[in-house]
Order: C-alpha cells, then structure tokens, then sequence
C-alpha cells in the first residue's frame, strides 16, 4: 500500500493525466464552442501537467526548477481557474486576491527552499493559497453559475470544496505534525493527499467542460425558442386565403403565422394589385415617367 502510494510516482501520474486531459481542453477549444474562461482553464491544464512533472522530478532536478517553479506553477494555475471562471460568469477581475496569492508564492517559497529551508513552511503555504483559490471557484460556480446557465454543476462544486477542505486539514496536520526531511519520503497523509488531488483535478476538469457546455445547451434552447418554423402541409382556402389551424378553425394568414412564429407584418400593395385597383394612379405616374 506504501509503495502504491510513493510521492513521485503518484506526482508523474498525475502529470500524464493532466496531460491527456490538456488535450482533452485543447481538442474541446478547438472543435466545438467555448466561451470566455475556457482558454484560461486550458492554460491551466497545462501550468499544473508541467508542475507535477517537476514534483515527480524532484531530487533529480535542481531545486529551482522541482520546488520553486513547480509551486509557482501550481498556484498559477489554479489562479488560471479562478480567473476562467470569472470571465465566464462575467463577474469583475478579483486582482487583489489573485496578486496577494502570486506575491506570497513569490516570496515564501523561495524563502522556505534557500534561506529557512522547510518542506513543512512550503506545504502550509501552498495549502494555505490552494484552500483560497479552490474556496473562491467553488463559490463563483455556487453563486453565479445557477444565474447563468438556469442550472447548477454540483459536481464543480462539490469538488472544489472538497479540495478546499483537503488543502485546510493537510495544512493543519503538517503544522502539527512531525517534521518532515523530504517530500518524497513523507508519510502516507501526503500520498493519499495527491491521491485526493489526482481525483480532484479529474473531476474539476470535466466539471470545467460540462460548464462550458451547460452554457451551449442554454444558448441552443433560446435559439431554438426564437427560431420558430412552420412545418408540414398547411391546409389554406384556394378562395379567401384563410388557413385551417390545428384546431380546425380558419384565421387569416397574418394570424396563422403570427401565432406560429415571431414574424410581424406590414402591410403595403404589390404592382399587379395597384394595377387591379388603382388603375389611375399607376397610369399617372407612368405617365410622369415617361414626361
């Protein structure tokens, strides 16, 4: 079970899934209709793919590079989510959260790699910007979702609480827990951690898709309620022009079409029907053209 649970394997895995699931993104952006956010949320497949390939590196590459970027990444990308979802909704920029969360990934994480090295202070603190980042998506898919697209998407919702939640209590647990010399030996908690974020991250980014395509489904049924036809054989009278409903009475052809689409008449007289009825008139003005 330990071994099945091994930090870098689990972080490798978790990178090749986000890999396929980038693709997924860019396949869905590529092909179908998306809507603003939806690039951002590709982008931020991407970020986190090439961050926990460079967890999954760690001890092998350079600190910088396996510690540092990848937690920018992984903050970065999580940002990306917040700010997609902003942009989806509609809702205005949160620049304040978003460069609060990037200065304090900037600065404490380099800090707690070079200067007070501390794989405990970097876990608290990337757990620390990830439980607000999760906290604040899942609210704007709880709060503003619904008003879009007439629906809610529990399953976003749910499982970015979850992984809000999750960030609080190994935040919690590694400040109170015992010290720990290096991520990749680290106890079975913080396994089960990248177990719970592999899930998450699945979920999240298909609850991302079915957002996007909750907004396509909404779009379709308006069109389609605008978009009115009228179909079939239409029983009209070869005397009066009267049109038989399917009630059995018989309305004018204003009424008829009127009451089976959104098209509104204006009435005017065609030449043949100026000639018929109005001889006169369209003698004279020929007569004025000619002159």
């Amino acid at each position: 079970m330990i071994d099945s649970l091994d930090i870098r394997t689990l972080s490798v895995a978790m990178s090749i899934i986000g890999l396929i699931l980038c693709f997924c993104m860019l396949y869905v952006y590529a092909t179908r209709k998306t809507y603003a956010g939806f690039m951002q949320w590709t982008t931020a497949s991407v970020l986190i793919s090439i961050a926990m390939g460079l967890v999954g590196s760690r001890n092998l590459l350079p600190d910088f590079f396996s510690i540092v970027v990848a937690n920018l990444l992984i903050v970065s990308g999580n940002s990306f989510v917040s700010y997609g979802l902003e942009r989806f909704t509609g809702q205005r920029p949160n620049k304040w959260l978003f460069i609060s969360q990037s200065a304090a990934a900037i600065v404490l994480i380099p800090c707690f790699t070079y200067y007070i090295p501390s794989v405990d202070a970097r876990i608290v603190t990337l757990s620390a910007i990830l439980a607000i980042l999760f906290g604040y998506s899942g609210y704007i898919v709880f709060k503003h979702v619904p008003v879009l697209v007439k629906n809610r998407n529990s399953l976003l919702v749910s499982s970015l609480s979850i992984l809000s939640a999750w960030n609080v209590l190994r935040m919690i647990l590694t400040a109170r827990g015992a010290p720990i010399p290096d991520l990749m030996t680290a106890s079975i908690f913080h396994g089960v951690t990248l177990m719970v974020f592999i899930c998450g991250y699945i979920t999240v980014i298909i609850g991302l898709i079915i957002l996007n395509f909750q907004k396509v489904e909404l779009d379709l049924s308006a069109a389609i309620d605008e978009v009115r036809t009228l179909r079939g054989i239409v029983p009209i009278c070869t005397s009066c022009k009267k049109i038989k409903d399917e009630k059995g009475s018989w309305s004018l052809v204003e009424e008829y079409v009127r009451a089976h689409s959104h098209a509104e008449f204006s009435h005017g007289m065609c030449p043949d029907c100026m000639k018929k009825f109005y001889p006169d008139y369209v003698d004279e003005e020929n007569d004025e053209q000619i002159t």
